[in-house]
């Protein structure tokens, strides 16, 4: 029998086991709303009577007001104690669920809400772990770590499965918002029962107002930013002339906002020193250039497979599942590699050429591909995500100082959750443009007569069904075969990086918060 006396500093052992379940199940709602919600744009679509290239406008939101809360999340804490913060954020989040559920048929205030809930999220992450730090004896905090890294490939794994099986197999997507506003709200009401007596340590001199501010101009900025890719989405760049530069005229408006800001405050939300350093800023760009293909290969795969290739919501989730066999063991052996030595460009090198390779096998199904043969690339895919966190968090805060590493690592999520956001809209664009290329080949050389057949009624819109078909499974292809040369690609320029001269003995707690999404 385990003895949980030696691991909790204050809890009896029920208290503790229920505290460490709460967590648990509040850090998986968390990740659940951002992997799960993948499969059920289509049905998403069905329910707003909006087209496909509207709705994803909720999930980027997502991802980028996620981004944005990072840096005011560890401010807070300092402030007001995690356990306070912890439990705002649950409210918040329970609270943005609801309204989600609410506002299902009111396309904008649907997708501000879902930037609310993305915010919320990003706020609960970092305070909710270091709660769960306080209450480990300090030689088990290395349990709570583990145990709380569990969840992080959740998005990639066990997310789309378990969207896909409420959205085809219980058939209402809108399930996702109903669970996840009575579990965050009765997880946080369990946790403030429970700590009820715990004092949080309140740091009343801690200044507020310009973090607040800093971070309000740039969660705006950044929505903004999404917005005019958003709108590219649904036109070329180069129409919409006067919307986009509206659009552009704003980001760069409430950029020019936060620079005055921060450089007149005492206390900034981004510390610039830290790109001065040795690898951290290109090895920042490294990760969100390798996450923003993953993320984009991704989210194209899960959306293509059901409007393209016709399969259900609940099997392309499926198809998910092998990610998780590797990526948590390779996770946990890349910090032991680090740990004793090795140079942590081998393992980026080695999980970047593992992602390139799972792209590439993707990319050579002859399609229609029947379900039960494309598992395999999932098992790649998994181990490169599992290598790949570790080893680059591990580059980026080489010579990054002890007292600013944990900041570094705010800054790492925030980049990579924004680069998610955009990976999306991306990704998109980039369908868009590869669909016509192909419908342009398809009907080459002469495409006189497909256009003038094409645009007849009747039957022969078949025809037009079918071309589009035949142009969009080319097309899938294609986007693989270029992010696999992509990943590539980038596994060759990790080695323009210095390599770790010394490791801290906490930068396991920094590579677990690392592989936040």
């Amino acid at each position: 029998m385990i003895n949980l006396h030696r691991y909790s500093k204050i809890l009896t052992a029920p208290q503790f086991i229920l505290f460490n379940l709460v967590l648990g199940i509040e850090h998986f709602l968390v990740l659940l709303n951002a992997g799960a919600y993948l499969p059920m744009l289509p049905y998403v679509t069905g329910t707003m009577d909006e087209p496909l290239a509207y709705v994803v406008w909720g999930q980027s939101d997502y991802f980028t007001a996620m981004g944005a809360a990072f840096l005011l999340a560890r401010p807070l804490m300092k402030r007001f104690g995690p356990k306070n913060v912890t439990l705002f954020a649950g409210l918040l989040f329970s609270a943005s669920c609801l309204a989600a559920l609410l506002s299902v048929h009111h396309f904008v205030l649907y997708t501000i809400v879902r930037a609310v809930q993305g915010y919320a999220a990003g706020l609960s992450l970092i305070p909710s772990f270091f709660l769960l730090l306080e209450y480990y004896r300090d030689n088990k905090q290395h349990v709570a770590t583990s145990l709380w890294s569990l969840a992080m490939f959740i998005p990639f794994s066990v997310g789309p499965a378990f969207g896909g099986w409420l959205a085809y197999r219980l058939g209402n997507w809108q399930l996702l918002f109903v669970l996840s506003f009575f579990g965050s709200l009765s997880m946080t009401a369990i946790l403030w029962a429970l700590l009820a007596d715990w004092e949080d340590e309140i740091n009343p001199h801690v200044s507020l107002s310009s973090p607040l501010r800093q971070s309000i101009i740039l969660l705006a900025g950044c929505l903004t930013l999404q917005q005019y890719f958003n709108v590219g989405l649904l036109c070329d760049l180069s129409s919409r002339f006067g919307q986009l530069w509206w659009i552009l005229f704003g980001f760069l408006f409430l950029t020019w906002l936060f620079w005055f800001e921060h450089a007149r405050s005492k206390h900034r939300l981004i510390q610039f020193s830290l790109f001065r350093r040795a690898n951290f800023g290109t090895g920042m760009l490294l990760l969100c250039l390798a996450f923003m293909a993953v993320q984009g290969g991704v989210v194209q795969y899960i959306i293509r497979m059901q409007t393209v290739e016709g399969y259900t919501a609940w099997h392309v989730g499926l198809l998910f599942l092998p990610v998780f066999v590797f990526s948590k063991p390779l996770s946990v052996l890349a910090q032991k590699a680090i740990k004793s030595g090795t140079d942590p460009r081998i393992l980026a090198f080695v999980s970047l050429c593992l992602l390139a390779a799972s792209f590439r096998w993707i990319s050579t199904y002859a399609r229609p591909a029947t379900w039960e043969t494309q598992f395999a690339p999932q098992f790649l895919m998994g181990a490169g995500l599992g290598l790949l966190f570790v080893s680059m968090t591990a580059l980026a805060l080489a010579h990054v100082p002890k007292s600013d590493q944990l900041h570094g690592v705010d800054l790492l999520n925030t980049a990579r959750n924004l680069s998610a956001g955009l990976a999306i809209t991306f990704s998109d664009i980039g369908w868009d443009r590869l669909t016509q290329l192909e419908t342009s080949r398809v009907i080459s050389p002469d495409t006189s007569d497909p256009a003038r057949i094409l645009s007849y009624a009747g039957p022969l819109h078949l025809i037009h069904r079918q071309l589009l078909q035949q142009s969009s499974l080319l097309a899938f292809n294609d986007l693989y075969w270029l992010l696999a040369v992509a990943l590539f690609g980038l596994a060759w320029t990790v080695w323009l990086l210095q390599p770790v001269v010394a490791r801290s003995p906490d930068m396991v707690i920094l590579e677990n918060l690392g592989e936040e999404p």
